[in-house]
């Protein structure tokens, strides 16, 4: 018999990247089986092209939050849509790993009868059943979901799955289309900076993104050194940051921060012989792609949050012998004015680290 097994995660780029080995080992020990995914719109694309996917079904919090201050009836019939939408579909198991209760519960409304997930702070008491949790804090991201198949009676210990990332027919054409554009030749180094850090941290993302001025001299380095040439790129809320570093370098930088959708990123990503990037989703997007990458991680762990499996194909930089770092705990910061751990970290170290990487 077909399982029909319905996965949520509702977070960031990073987040849906890192259940990438859960699908794929899901799909392992179940060959047969249909898997839908529940996720927000702006992950949609990037998860739409994961082989093992059957259906995707988008949840975005914003949009009913915005119809439910117009109108309650509205908002609540486009919920009943949503959940006709998935109930239609007769999923056997759902696998939440949403940290919350609430769709476990619509879950459980709509009939599916085994509802797996994580307990955090008492939330799962929709779930049949769950693995109590504080945070994500002793091993990746990883790992943690894929300890949620244990409860379906699957050992992911023995899997050697990595997070993937599929790049479309369309993602191709664009980064084709990107190099003939900006006379990029496919000999060229071409390599991404990425100065931002990504959308999840909100106001808070300051606290993790090293210097724009340190980025520019790093840009300038690379270009004076090795010809390389430089694209910066993010998210649109990023476009001043990267409007900065673009100034602030001597040499011309190729600016596309904002000005692509997640498909066409992830197009020009496939061309980057390197990224450089503070620690975010993108970085994951690099690493799910097989780029090389050197990441600078400040007040979060890179065991918990960095590329997984470590490789020598993405160098980390993180100050490990400060005693206040990583201060990224039970999902929490600790506010701090000084920044060491990203302050101390130096544009050689990083081109370094990138030279490195790029004899590999």
């Amino acid at each position: 018999m077909t399982k029909k097994i319905l996965i949520t995660n509702p977070f960031g780029i990073g987040d849906v990247i890192f259940s990438t080995p859960l699908i794929e080992t899901l799909k392992k020990y179940y060959p047969d089986s249909y898997i839908g995914y529940v996720c927000n719109r702006r992950v949609s694309d990037l998860i739409s092209t994961n082989l093992f996917l059957n259906k995707i079904f988008v949840y975005e919090k914003d949009e009913y939050r915005e119809i439910w201050q117009h109108s309650k009836i509205k908002c609540l019939l486009k919920i009943i849509s949503f959940l006709k939408g998935i109930k239609k579909e007769k999923f056997d198991i759902s696998i939440d790993l949403s940290l919350n209760y609430q769709y476990s519960m619509f879950f459980k409304i709509i009939g599916i009868k085994k509802r797996v997930g994580f307990n955090y702070r008492n939330r799962g008491r929709f779930l049949t059943d769950k693995i109590d949790i504080e945070s994500f804090d002793d091993k990746h991201v990883v790992e943690y979901y894929l300890d949620v198949l244990r409860l379906l009676g699957i050992d992911a210990s023995k899997t050697a799955v990595s997070p993937k990332i599929y790049a479309s027919q369309e993602s191709l054409r664009f980064g084709e289309r990107f190099l003939e554009k900006n006379n990029i030749a496919k000999t060229d180094l071409l390599i991404g900076i990425i100065p931002g850090c990504g959308a999840s941290w909100g106001i808070d993302a300051g606290l993790r993104r090293w210097d724009r001025k340190k980025f520019a001299q790093l840009a300038d380095k690379l270009i004076d050194k090795y010809r390389s040439k430089i694209v910066l790129l993010g998210n649109p809320k990023e476009a001043d940051i990267c409007g900065e570093v673009q100034s602030l370098a001597k040499d011309r930088v190729i600016n596309y921060c904002g000005k692509t959708s997640i498909e066409e990123l992830i197009g020009i990503l496939t061309k980057c012989k390197l990224v450089i990037t503070n620690e975010g989703g993108l970085l994951h997007m690099a690493t799910g792609l097989g780029i090389k990458t050197v990441s600078i991680f400040g007040p979060v762990n890179e065991a918990t949050y960095g590329p997984y499996p470590q490789s020598a194909d993405h160098i980390v930089l993180a100050k490990k012998d400060l005693p206040c770092r990583p201060c990224y705990k039970k999902f929490k910061y600790t506010d701090c004015d000084k920044k060491l751990c990203l302050e101390t970290i130096t544009v050689d170290e990083v081109l370094h680290a990138a030279e490195e990487a790029l004899k590999r």
